[in-house]
């Protein structure tokens, strides 16, 4: 195919519109990993372009087809975008997590649906393309992740501080408000150690986040693996400094821990969640559940600061037990834990998660204008009645615990505490700065749209 004719295949990460300031932190963002890995798949004559919301606000852009991803409360906007190209006659594919979950919602504004995993079934998405003959819907099925293809980075925003590297797929866990082990299944698939050195070898950001959701899974297969990836790191001295998600079991073994940190793990984000007992037996937090009965958390994240790892706690808010009271209580607990970053949200059902289903089924949900009103569905604000007090009164107790966790004198005395520990200034100042990204995100960079 001579170059003139080369068809242009364009992928674009939407971004929400509703609270643009969610953007002012861009080092907290993730690379757009799947739509690397859909340019890696698509053969050489195509000629390929991402447009990426995070950097720069749409503007159209000559196409033959269109791709596009999205989350939960990226999809207003995706339905939006595909909606131009359409308009033009260009055909749209969408697909990502949302639309996997409600793909008869995604097929009414475009023109094909990816189920699933698009791995197994690109080809033929581009094969049907080219005959004039795109299905309504392709459902892609889990695959093997040996011999992945690696994501075309050089697509990728330039901004991108952080690279974003998946090593392993699925969780075991089974928390109520998690669509991942809907999406990506109950059981983990691991790439190839060597796969994985290798593209980290070729990666030139000296910043990267693992995106897996449990990077040292949870069994003692999940476990040794994860230590060969570490050791295989130390031993070719690939010299990065990398952040992911793991559970509490993360701190249960020292080797691992020791491992960790000397492969250049500055971060591990846990999801904590909440210090109550009805709250993770809610959420079906087993896990957590035992570690907090045995008034455990502050000794998992001490035995993991102790190597020099920050640990980043992920803590929820709207949980059908929650009171006023209770509310101000784990702002009180995350304020004395020994966590050196605190990462909030608000208890929200997404479509495809067991919480949705009950929340929908005894018509409790409150924002079910969809599609528009998918884009509320970010973490930041109840889109259901809640249990136990108003949404006013929820915001009210909710906006002055998030104050008393990121008031100045927390962070300062987050900054001390964290170098008291780890001893090393490198490390503190990288976790401190991660702190004071989520403080401007969650006290200024949302805009509150209550009608």
């Amino acid at each position: 195919m001579s170059h003139a004719h080369r068809k242009t295949l364009l992928l674009i990460n939407p971004v929400s519109q509703l609270r643009t300031g969610f953007l002012m932190n861009r080092a907290t963002k993730c690379q757009p990993l799947s739509l690397g890995i859909i340019a890696g798949l698509t053969p050489k004559e195509w000629k390929v372009k991402i447009i990426d919301e995070n950097f720069r606000q749409f503007k159209y852009y000559e196409a033959d087809l269109v791709g596009i991803t999205s989350f939960t409360a990226t999809a207003t906007r995706a339905y939006e975008l595909a909606g131009i190209y359409r308009s033009k006659g260009v055909p749209v594919v969408i697909g990502g997590i949302h639309a996997s979950m409600v793909p008869d919602e995604a097929e009414q504004f475009c023109d094909s649906v990816v189920v699933g995993e698009a791995e197994s079934i690109w080809p033929e998405v581009l094969k049907d393309f080219e005959s004039g003959n795109l299905k309504k819907q392709y459902k892609g099925s889990f695959t093997n992740l040996i011999h992945q293809p690696l994501p075309r980075r050089e697509l990728f925003h330039p901004g991108y501080i952080v690279a974003s590297v998946q090593t392993s797929r699925g969780c075991p866990m089974d928390c109520s408000f998690c669509s991942v082990s809907a999406f990506n299944g109950r059981h983990y698939r691991f790439r190839p150690v060597n796969e994985v050195l290798d593209e980290l070898e070729s990666i030139s950001n000296k910043y990267v986040f693992f995106i897996d959701d449990n990077i040292v899974g949870h069994n003692s297969f999940a476990r040794e693996r994860a230590k060969e990836l570490f050791r295989g790191i130390i031993e070719r001295g690939i010299k990065k400094y990398w952040i992911s998600q793991a559970s509490l079991n993360f701190a249960d073994d020292e080797e691992l821990l020791g491992l960790a940190a000397k492969s250049g793990c500055c971060m591990i984000f846990l999801g904590v969640e909440t210090e109550g007992i009805e709250q993770l037996t809610e959420a079906g937090k087993n896990l957590n559940l035992h570690k907090v009965k045995d008034g455990a958390y502050n000794q998992v994240f001490n035995r993991i600061r102790k190597h020099g790892i920050g640990v980043i706690g992920g803590f929820i808010f709207g949980f059908d037990h929650d009171t006023p009271k209770s509310i101000l209580n784990r702002a009180r607990f995350i304020r004395r834990s020994h966590i050196d970053s605190v990462q909030l949200s608000v208890l929200t059902p997404l479509p495809g998660t067991r919480l949705y289903e009950e929340l929908r089924v005894s018509g409790r949900l409150t924002h079910t204008n969809y599609p528009a009103d998918w884009e509320r569905y970010d973490y930041y604000e109840p889109v259901f009645k809640l249990n136990r007090m108003s949404v006013e009164i929820f915001d009210q107790y909710r906006d002055m615990a998030w104050k008393s966790i990121f008031s100045w004198p927390q962070m300062i005395s987050r900054f001390f505490r964290t170098l008291l520990v780890n001893h090393n200034l490198k490390t503190t100042a990288i976790v401190w700065l991660n702190l004071y990204h989520y403080r401007r995100i969650f006290l200024f960079g949302w805009k509150r749209p209550y009608n």
